[in-house]
């Protein structure tokens, strides 16, 4: 259950970072536009960024360590 629950985080993370690069509008990745950080979806980037690593500890966490034998 815990593995499951860790791969579907995991897929949901991936599934927000793409969608705020592909969603994001190509005039707002300007450099030199100063509100081009608050257009270019960064915020939701990094959210997803760390809802895969949520999702990656959890999956990672219900597998059993290297050497330990099922019980």
């Amino acid at each position: 259950m815990k593995k499951t629950l860790g791969l579907i985080i995991t897929l949901i993370g991936i599934v927000i970072v793409g969608g705020s690069f592909v969603f994001t509008p190509d005039h707002a990745l300007n450099l030199g536009d100063s509100n081009s950080g608050l257009s270019a979806s960064a915020g939701l980037a990094y959210g997803g960024f760390i809802v895969f690593g949520i999702g990656i500890v959890l999956y990672i966490s219900s597998l059993p360590l290297a050497g330990e034998k099922q019980r």
